[in-house]
């Protein structure tokens, strides 16, 4: 699904150690002490996504994007939070920024697969999912959205 690929295009290079503290803790007010300042808006924002909080990750995502512009994981991570908040039109804008930056990925076709999903535009979600396979054959991801799409739920 959306959340387990944007998680891995938004994932740092801080290993399972990292991950386990930002999820594990209780203390929240402390977590982010230990990151620079502008690594922090980053980090919470994909605390919140996991948690599946996606108004302060929409928050989050936008305030590291406001500081730093290039950041792609940021953009697909907002787009990935609107498409949950169901603002397709926010998440359009955000999803033609990373296009910009990074040209149609694997990542980028399985996310507007999904955003279309949401959208209830079938036909278009089939067309990114097909389009992310032939670009990454095998991506779990892709392949689970694709299984989804072809449930009768769908």
């Amino acid at each position: 699904m959306i959340i387990a690929a944007t998680l891995a295009a938004c994932s740092g290079n801080r290993g399972a150690e990292g991950e386990a503290a930002l999820v594990g803790q209780e203390d929240r007010r402390g977590l982010f002490t230990l990151l620079p300042k502008s690594e922090k808006p980053l980090a919470k924002a994909k605390l919140h996504f996991k948690n599946e909080d996606y108004g302060l990750s929409e928050k989050y995502f936008r305030q590291a994007v406001e500081e730093n512009p290039n950041l792609t994981s940021g953009w697909l991570g907002l787009a990935a939070s609107y498409d949950r908040l169901r603002r397709f039109d926010l998440a359009a804008r955000a999803y033609k920024v990373v296009v910009k930056q990074t040209g149609y990925t694997a990542t980028v076709h399985n996310n507007l697969g999904y955003h279309h999903y949401l959208k209830g535009d079938l036909a278009k979600a089939r067309k990114h999912f097909n389009a992310a396979l032939a670009k990454d054959p095998g991506n779990p991801y892709v392949l689970n959205n694709l299984e989804m799409l072809e449930s009768p739920s769908a």
